[in-house]
């Protein structure tokens, strides 16, 4: 009967593993073969405990080795982080069973070793033990994100929780062979309890303080891109603008020697100089030189993609919008629109201005053969690395706020279209 309660205590270590893992990392393997492989483990571990008769320190080992390979061979998460979290979940067990056991014999009255020969202190022990673990399991699992597997562990952050697991066994040894008094007892178990504490907070604040860095650094990232798409922009305009005067001054030159010549095939031809110029100073006229560099830098990059891009902004040229915040909505919402694009079959983007009451309205259609992947009531990037990708729309809301102004979605299956629509209260 002892045997089969200790058989069960693994298993129930096996469900809570999987309960771990699979909260932070995706399975390699279907549900039964994760439990069929994790049942095998484990119980190896129980043949072991009764094999040996309960050897403290090789448990310890064994339930770390058996916690790697069942992460590995089951869940898609690096072996670092195999082996690192599979040393937590051997301190979280060991440490809250110390505690368990010790505060029991207190309470009962018993010594701590009683649990070994008496079935009904050892399962009073697995319930409190076992029930606390999970828990703590849960509640780690809430600092720790999928999206996290970039996070590389120093490999000095390694040695605290080795430590700790090493003078928590000792901490145990001393319980089961000294004859300890109760306070004696009381004492070591707020010692247990107290570094199994430090580890959780050592880990919870360290998972945070890299998910800040990550954050400062995508930030930091973000104002480098704008300023050397503000940068990029002004040279553009500047470029422009001297090309626009080049174009006229030309035009102005032909049209003179087209005055002055009488030779017909002459004149044909610069009828076709003139035309082309005309082209070229006509890519976009809104009255904002900022839009108008935007637009021309997209339809130039659409068309070496073999994109068609069409535009209208004739109802409104966001004159009263700073550059740095234009550049951050079109930017964001361009570059989105042609990434999208460039993966479908009939490659066209539209883009167009519209005043709807008090507001202006940007319009962004472009063909996506894919249905957009949804978050919540959010958009979600499909690119592997989520914490610097997929933070277009976030800039493009953050940004809006100053205007008042929201964006919206939507996606057409049967035309396979996706529009974004971003709208700004008017200031004209």
């Amino acid at each position: 009967m002892y045997n089969l309660a200790i058989c069960f205590t693994y298993f129930i270590e096996m469900l809570i593993s999987y309960s771990f893992f699979s909260l932070i990392g995706e399975k390699k393997l279907k549900v039964p073969i994760c439990f069929f492989v994790g049942t095998v483990l484990f119980l190896s571990g129980a043949f072991f405990d009764i094999i040996l008769s309960n050897v403290i320190w090789f448990n310890a080992l064994y339930f770390s080795i058996i916690n790697i390979a069942f992460s590995i061979s089951c869940f898609r998460i690096k072996i670092t982080r195999c082996i690192f979290y599979s040393i937590l979940l051997d301190i979280f067990q060991t440490a809250l069973e110390i505690v368990s056991i010790s505060l029991i014999s207190i309470v009962i009255g018993t010594d701590v070793n009683a649990y070994i020969d008496k079935l009904s202190f050892f399962v009073l022990d697995v319930v409190i033990s076992k029930s606390l673990y999970f828990l703590t399991c849960l509640v780690v699992t809430r600092f720790i994100r999928k999206e996290k597997a970039n996070i590389k562990f120093p490999a000095v952050l390694y040695m605290y929780p080795l430590i700790v697991i090493v003078t928590l066994l000792i901490f145990w040894s001393m319980c089961t062979h000294f004859e300890l008094s109760y306070n004696y007892q009381l004492l070591l178990s707020g010692v247990v309890f107290a570094l199994f504490a430090s580890i959780v907070v050592l880990f919870i604040s360290y998972q945070q303080s890299i998910e800040k860095e990550n954050i400062i650094f995508v930030l930091k990232n973000q104002v480098e891109k704008q300023d050397m798409d503000m940068n990029y922009y002004n040279i553009l305009e500047k470029q422009n603008e001297d090309l626009r005067i080049y174009a006229h001054d030309t035009k102005n030159h032909l049209n003179a020697i087209h005055n002055l010549n009488t030779n017909p095939e002459i004149d044909e031809y610069l009828n076709k100089m003139i035309s082309n110029l005309k082209s070229y100073s006509s890519i976009c006229h809104s009255g904002n030189h900022m839009l108008d560099v935007i637009i021309s830098k997209y339809a130039t990059e659409c068309e070496i993609k073999n994109i068609s891009f069409s535009f209208d902004v004739c109802v409104t040229n966001l004159k009263y919008v700073k550059n740095n915040d234009l550049v951050t909505i079109l930017s964001n919402a361009l570059d989105n629109a042609i990434e999208a694009t460039e993966k479908s079959s009939n490659k066209t983007i539209n883009f167009a201005t519209d005043h709807i009451n008090t507001y202006d309205v940007i319009t962004i259609t472009n063909s996506c053969d894919t249905p957009p992947k949804i978050k919540g009531n959010d958009l979600e990037t499909t690119k592997k690395n989520k914490i610097n990708h997929g933070l277009g729309i976030k800039s493009i809301q953050k940004v809006l706020k100053q205007y008042n102004g929201d964006c919206q979605w939507e996606y057409d299956k049967d035309k396979k279209k996706f529009t974004l629509m971003i709208s700004l209260l008017s200031q004209n």
